[in-house]
């Protein structure tokens, strides 16, 4: 079974090994969330779900407080490069708290 290594994930981040998607970069434009604020996520956050056997990589989702709010950065790692798939605020109507989904 694959597995992610999230030491090296954010090593590559932190050696910019990494990729915008362009749905990311879109989203990061429209919810108003800087290139400091996903830096801050990745490197800082918590990684609050992974799922290793991800494809076509394994992936986590990282979340942080940013100006007090909960901000989400999805992740995938293909052992080389970490791959930027999308960021989002906390939303009550999607989380039970901010590392608790609500059941679909």
């Amino acid at each position: 079974m694959p597995s992610l290594d999230i030491v090296a994930l954010r090593r590559a981040f932190l050696e910019n090994r990494y990729f915008i998607k362009l749905h990311a970069k879109q989203r990061m434009s429209e919810r108003k969330v800087s290139d400091r604020d996903l830096r801050h996520v990745i490197l800082a956050g918590e990684a609050i779900e992974v799922t290793p056997d991800a494809y076509p990589f394994p992936k986590a989702l990282f979340m942080a407080e940013v100006a007090g709010e909960p901000l989400y950065v999805a992740c995938a790692f293909d052992g080389q490069f970490a791959h930027i798939i999308t960021v989002h605020w906390y939303d009550p109507q999607k989380w039970v708290d901010p590392r608790t989904r609500r059941a679909p």
